[in-house]
């Protein structure tokens, strides 16, 4: 490694999960006195942290690596993640220039594998490249084998929670670097505390990071309807700290679809949570996931996912089509769906879901609402965007200044699925 010099870029496809683990690596260069730019820009070392969940996220994965050969040929290349988990050799055969491809389990040792001694032996980060929320991992691994997921195979169902003691350590470092948000999250975060290997459960670990000091605020990522711990409504309803906002995925509304999808809930069990959770907290956004085209799928099914979609009144609708994956149990089934099909009636959910957006942002106008400021609004000059704690996204005129701060604003108006706010004074 002799012919490296002090240049890296690190980049990541996927969940959050990946995203906190690209940081890690990126401090733990940064520590070794290597500078990170961002891609495309040349650099001596490449990290590209890949996902494999559907055909698009491969088909995404590829393009970066090629991007990357190109733009700095004679740099190392490292290939991790997903993708590289499950077609090792494949990535051989198609980018033989690639130096490195390491999986998951050793993804975190990358540094070490390169033969560049790191300065500490701390887990955690401190900072978040080029963001103004953070993500803190705090678990790994997931043991519920949906039929249709690949997440088991590539990330192992072994069950690796973080002690709070680790955890609580990182994200007081965060709030000291002047981060206002953090993002609990994890392969399967309601697994959380469930190996055993630490003595709290999820609600444990949410009550130590409620205590802890500073004006900030905690968002959940995505929670699986039948792992929600039974307490969290009334704890949620009571907290200071957690954002009002929680992602359940659904994938499908329709009892005999969830069945062959292996899902461990009924549509009306789900139902019944949201429900618990509404009665408490009347701000509170319930986004979510669906899959449409699953083998099987009939029209009755896919009315049924529909209709119960609306009665929902989700605040955010994220729609995917099935993507068969090598070695899941879906990858057998059948009937397929035609893709034209699938296509009409992705677009029929998408429809739906904008309306619903729009809908749950009409709620709130007029309302006082606290935001995030992360960005140069895309508009003109001197408009910045974030979004609010139930996760409404938000422009308004502010200074630049105001970047990385909660602000209180008032939403005047919806322009389709954001709202204009004003800053209060």
């Amino acid at each position: 490694m002799s012919r490296i010099t002090q240049r890296a870029c690190l980049i990541s496809l996927g969940c959050k999960a990946n995203q906190y683990e690209i940081q890690f690596l990126r401090e733990k260069l940064e520590e070794t006195g290597y500078q990170s730019v961002p891609f495309p820009q040349k650099a001596e070392v490449y990290i590209i942290n890949t996902c494999w969940v559907t055909k698009a996220a491969e088909s995404k994965s590829k393009k970066l690596i090629r991007q990357a050969l190109r733009s700095s040929p004679g740099a190392f290349f490292v290939v991790t993640g997903c993708y590289a988990q499950a077609e090792k050799e494949e990535i051989r055969r198609q980018f033989p220039q690639v130096d490195l491809i390491v999986k998951n389990s050793e993804k975190l040792r990358i540094v070490e594998l390169l033969g560049i001694s790191s300065k500490t032996t701390n887990f955690g980060i401190r900072r978040f490249y080029q963001h103004d929320r953070a993500f803190v991992k705090v678990e790994d691994g997931c043991n519920q084998f949906c039929s249709y997921c690949c997440i088991p195979y590539v990330r192992g169902s072994q069950i690796r929670s973080r002690s709070s003691r680790s955890i609580l350590s990182e994200i007081k470092n965060l709030v000291n670097t002047g981060f206002k948000e953090i993002v609990l999250t994890g392969i399967n975060l309601g697994l959380y505390g469930r190996d055993l290997s630490v003595s709290e459960d999820l609600i444990g670990l949410l009550k130590k990071i409620e205590s802890l000091p500073g004006q900030w605020r905690l968002r959940l990522s995505s929670l699986e309807p039948h792992l929600v711990p039974a307490e969290l409504p009334e704890f949620l309803a009571n907290s200071n700290r957690i954002c009002p906002h929680l992602h359940l995925p659904l994938q499908s509304g329709d009892e005999e679809i969830l069945k062959r999808m292996g899902r461990r809930y009924t549509v009306s069990r789900y139902g019944r949570l949201v429900e618990k959770f509404r009665k408490r907290t009347s701000s509170l956004a319930i986004s979510t996931d669906v899959i449409v085209g699953f083998p099987g799928e009939e029209e009755r099914h896919f009315n049924n996912t529909y209709h119960f979609i609306e009665n929902m009144e989700f605040s955010r609708l994220h729609v995917f089509r099935f993507s068969s994956r090598p070695g899941t149990l879906a990858y057998q089934m059948r009937p397929r769906v035609p893709e034209r099909i699938t296509k009409r009636r992705s677009r029929q959910l998408k429809d739906l879901g904008e309306k619903l957006s729009q809908q749950f942002i009409s709620r709130f106008l007029n309302h006082h609402l606290t935001v995030l400021f992360e960005q140069k609004a895309e508009r003109e000059t001197g408009w910045l965007s974030g979004y609010t704690e139930n996760y409404i996204r938000v422009t308004a005129s502010g200074e630049e200044g105001l970047k990385g701060k909660l602000i209180p604003v008032k939403l005047v108006k919806r322009e389709g699925n954001l709202a204009l706010g004003e800053i209060i004074q």
